[in-house]
């Protein structure tokens, strides 16, 4: 494989992350230092591209006058049509970040069309589409990642550290807490086509847990390597007029004894009690992710980041520049490049899937569920 890789990007919302990082410049501003990213026709002072290796060539919507405007803006070729894009010799990679339904059939058109394919979360709605995606991306020798920006984030990576150096001795409870708020009208109800998916099962695969809670549950998962082998759940709708889920209890059981649960809500409507927050507790050290912050009490060891003040927690709907978001791009196209896995494969990503599925499962059957869970094919 050459030393670029050209990028077609699927989507304008969430989409937009991928396309500035895929095809945006760094600026930097003098004034306070900061940061911004500019884009390929956007005035100023235009210094490296955010990823060097990539180059952004096609952007992909069904809203034509968004789609002419960032076009125009990154200076690529638009499509109103997915398959036209696939059909595009120059693309070889697609970042998909289309509605959750259309993850699987477009991670699939793509691969049966030699293009490699980063994924937004959730993988798929639907277990078996996940695993079909993994086979079809195997067969046709190209790569399937999916967005789960959280296992680069250097504060859960310290944790990880902490735990696989058995600094905190046993672990005995993890703890996940996602207390978000989304505005009804103006998120699951924005227009017609937004209230066609998201919060329906058929969709999104869920409600809370499947989008906002999807982060949390993987984070949970990954730092105990992917040992949960119980789950018991309970859902409820509090505020929305949807038909999935809003609110979400789970307990876990992991296979070394260990205990975890988690709390997921999109119904948290007062600010300064919205929480963000992921804890690990052992017999000789306790770690906490609160916001972007980690309270670290380890036995024998200073606690230099304890004492820390927690900030106030950024909007949960936006991506920061050269964020773990980004530096999940690059990675995927590194894995190209280098021809090795990505960070985030297919069939990891397919397992934080699972574990959500089987606490929807145990919510509609009022009891445990056992992993892995049954396949139907």
């Amino acid at each position: 494989m050459k030393g670029q890789v050209n990028v077609g990007v699927v989507g304008l919302g969430m989409g937009m992350s991928h396309i500035s990082a895929f095809g945006g410049y760094l600026e930097r501003v003098p004034v306070d230092r900061r940061t911004r990213v500019l884009a390929k026709n956007e005035p100023g002072e235009k210094g490296e591209k955010i990823i060097p290796e990539a180059n952004l060539v096609a952007i992909c919507d069904l809203k034509t006058e968004s789609l002419r405007k960032v076009a125009e803006l990154y200076g690529v070729k638009a499509y109103s049509s997915y398959l036209d894009m696939i059909n595009d010799p120059e693309v070889e990679a697609v970042a998909i970040a289309s509605p959750s339904f259309e993850h699987a059939p477009m991670a699939i058109l793509a691969a049966l069309n030699g293009k490699h394919a980063l994924v937004e979360k959730p993988v798929a709605t639907d277990l078996s589409a996940a695993e079909r995606m993994v086979e079809v991306a195997k067969r046709n020798k190209v790569k399937l990642a999916c967005i789960f920006q959280s296992r680069l984030d250097p504060v859960n990576i310290q944790m990880k550290k902490d735990i696989e150096r058995g600094k905190l001795g046993r672990i005995f409870l993890l703890e996940g807490i996602v207390k978000w708020w989304r505005d009804d009208k103006t998120y699951y109800h924005q227009d017609k086509q937004v209230e066609m998916w998201k919060g329906t099962w058929y969709g999104e695969g869920g409600g809370a847990l499947a989008n906002q809670g999807i982060h949390t549950v993987d984070q949970m998962c990954w730092l105990m390597n992917f040992e949960v082998e119980e789950v018991f759940g309970y859902y409820d709708r509090v505020f929305h007029m949807i038909q999935a889920e809003d609110f979400t209890a789970v307990l876990l059981r992991y296979r070394n004894g260990a205990a975890g649960y988690i709390t997921c809500t999109t119904s948290m409507s007062h600010q300064d009690l919205q929480e963000t927050r992921v804890s690990v507790y052992g017999t000789k050290g306790t770690l906490s992710r609160i916001g972007d912050h980690l309270m670290r009490r380890i036995q024998d060891e200073p606690d230099a980041q304890g004492a820390e003040e927690v900030k106030k927690q950024k909007d949960t709907l936006t991506v920061q520049v050269m964020s773990p978001h980004t530096e999940q791009c690059r990675d995927f196209i590194h894995a190209i490049i280098e021809d090795r896995d990505p960070i985030v494969t297919g069939e990891s990503a397919t397992k934080a899937l699972e574990i959500v599925k089987a606490v929807y499962l145990s919510c509609q059957q009022n009891e445990p569920v056992k992993l892995p869970l049954k396949r139907y094919f």
